[in-house]
């Protein structure tokens, strides 16, 4: 599956934009760990040195656009001939594809579980093999197996190689491609909250980034973090630990003193309600408030913010606290 669609309607960048740093001309490779062999594979394969490619790994990170770079590496004269298929939509219109160009099909893994469409495509890549011409499969798996190796005619002539889903430090490499792509400036600890606290795959992380630069670029100090993480509270909701309210309420539970002031219980409600910007009906769910006594706890705050600079120093400590709240190994 691909991570972002090739042509978006926002401009938005692509994984080959984060695998490669020219990807106009898609010449050099920034790889990470977790797609480093795929990418080598793939670089053998489109030299030449390779003629059988099969790319194995979970889906959501960037086997189909993968396959998108070596088809433009591969394309003959810039004719926009070589592509990449489904293997469905290929076996529903082979006559499309010119035999002697080299054939890139994505999804193969669908293909395995119908008897039919299996027959058919194991016979097209039998004679490719004998054939020798350059063929790069796509499989949607953990791991290749057993199946995967016995669908593949004369087996030992192909190179597999895997993509696995990036750790958390790797990922934080790909946000920050991502995020630099899409025109975002971000905080090192906004970075790392999403790369750590985030679930999902590359997907994920790209339609969180893409929501994020609908509300603004930058994103640098801690009000601007926390802020962030209220416009993307709801691509944490596959985060069972992740509570965002919750987190906020805690770290004006473990205020010993009032700041500028202001309770810790308010300064908390304002927090979520204005500097992260969360519903008034989730604050008053958590807190056991009416929304309207989150709407006056806020607004009295809000209020003595414009007239108090003490409760101003207040408010960006207290942000401060929030943010610093979450660490990493």
């Amino acid at each position: 599956m691909a991570l972002l669609n090739e042509e978006s309607s926002e401009g938005g960048p692509k994984l080959s934009d984060v695998l490669f740093d020219a990807p106009s001309e898609a010449t050099s490779l920034a790889t990470l760990g977790s797609n480093y062999e795929a990418i080598e594979a793939g670089r053998l394969f489109s030299a030449g040195h390779e003629s059988f490619l099969a790319i194995v790994g979970p889906s959501g990170w960037g086997k189909s656009h993968l396959l998108d770079v070596l088809a433009k590496r591969m394309d003959i004269a810039e004719s926009n001939l070589v592509r990449r298929w489904t293997a469905s939509d290929y076996l529903h219109s082979p006559s499309k594809h010119d035999p002697a160009l080299p054939l890139l099909l994505d999804d193969v893994q669908e293909v395995l579980a119908r008897t039919k469409a299996r027959i058919e495509l194991r016979v097209v890549l039998e004679r490719r093999v004998r054939a020798g011409r350059p063929t790069a499969l796509s499989f949607t798996m953990d791991e290749p197996n057993r199946t995967l190796r016995s669908f593949l005619p004369n087996s030992r002539s192909w190179s597999i190689a895997k993509i696995r889903e990036a750790n958390a430090h790797e990922r934080i490499t790909l946000i920050e491609r991502m995020g630099a792509a899409e025109g975002l400036y971000m905080s090192g600890s906004l970075v790392k909250i999403i790369a750590h606290h985030m679930n999902g795959d590359g997907r994920t992380l790209a339609g969180a980034l893409k929501r994020l630069r609908l509300s603004g670029h930058a994103w640098l100090d801690a009000r601007a973090t926390l802020r962030a993480l209220g416009v993307l509270d709801p691509y944490f909701a596959d985060n069972p630990t992740w509570d965002l309210r919750m987190r906020i309420a805690k770290v004006g539970g473990q205020l010993l003193d009032r700041l500028g002031g202001i309770e810790a219980f308010d300064l908390a409600v304002y927090t979520m309600l204005y500097e992260a910007g969360l519903a008034e009906s989730g604050i008053s769910g958590t807190l056991g408030l009416k929304p309207v006594e989150v709407y006056q706890r806020a607004s009295r705050v809000q209020q003595e913010i414009c007239i108090n600079p003490d409760v101003h120093r207040a408010v960006l400590h207290f942000v401060g606290l929030v943010v610093d709240s979450f660490t990493f190994p």
